[in-house]
């Protein structure tokens, strides 16, 4: 076969190769769940392990130059990009503008970072490094501690969750100024609803007279607290008298 045959032999491959191509399933979610060593964590479309620095604030990343070398940012393209999770992602999904002008993906308000020597998927060498940078396991609720408190329970976003005495048989009583002040925790669905470790107790949902589901646990009406600010702040417990950490084990 001489080699003009032979180019347009493969050029009309290619070309009939094209729509198989374009047929081709769509992308892996942004962020989704996947297996590690550590169990389920978060993870990237590459399949690689994401993580959380607690030094971050609520949508503000603090890890720029050297930090951000070693610990380089999920990144999308614009502002307003679209964002897709996996199924059964308990969480949100949201974009922070970085002081270099890119976009940083963040998860319950947490920007999301990968590990540099996290070199095939799965791997979760980032674990605790600093004491500083952890994974993300994919929880609803989960148990925390303190020195002062105990165990307690935290979201997703691994901020406290708390009670509210004037709850009722699984109602919330919170509306208007006290849910901007109490937030409400809320999921999409109850299938997204996943007890992480510690979190002994049933979780469900009941419908706020938003239409939002608001997530229970044992019942009980779950919601943050404006004055938290950091994942072991605890400020919110005893506001008022109504307002309360909540066990884990009930």
């Amino acid at each position: 076969m001489s080699k003009v045959r032979l180019l347009v032999l493969l050029l009309c491959v290619a070309i009939f190769a094209l729509p198989v191509m374009a047929q081709d399933d769509a992308p892996p979610p942004l962020v989704s769940i996947g297996e590690s060593d550590l169990g389920p964590v978060l993870i990237g479309q590459n399949g690689f392990t994401l993580y959380l620095f607690t030094r971050d604030g609520a949508d503000v990343s603090n890890c720029y130059e050297r930090c951000a070398e070693a610990w380089p940012p999920l990144l999308v393209g614009a502002a307003d990009a679209e964002l897709t999770m996996g199924e059964g992602v308990p969480g949100t999904l949201g974009v922070t503008e970085r002081t270099t002008g890119t976009f940083q993906v963040t998860y319950n308000g947490m920007p999301l970072y990968y590990w540099w020597r996290d070199w095939a998927p799965g791997m979760t060498t980032g674990q605790g490094v600093g004491e500083v940078w952890y994974v993300i396991p994919p929880y609803s609720v989960a148990g925390s501690t303190s020195e002062e408190h105990g165990s307690f329970l935290v979201g997703a976003n691994g901020l406290t969750v708390y009670s509210f005495d004037n709850d009722t048989d699984g109602v919330s009583a919170c509306y208007d100024q006290c849910a901007t002040n109490w937030p409400p925790l809320l999921v999409d669905s109850a299938d997204q609803l996943i007890a992480g470790p510690g979190a002994t107790g049933e979780l469900g949902t009941t419908e706020r007279t938003d239409g939002t589901l608001q997530v229970t646990y044992n019942g009980m009406p779950l919601y943050y607290w404006k004055d938290d600010a950091a994942r072991g702040d605890t400020t919110g417990d005893g506001v008022g008298g109504v307002w309360h950490l909540v066990a884990p084990a009930m």
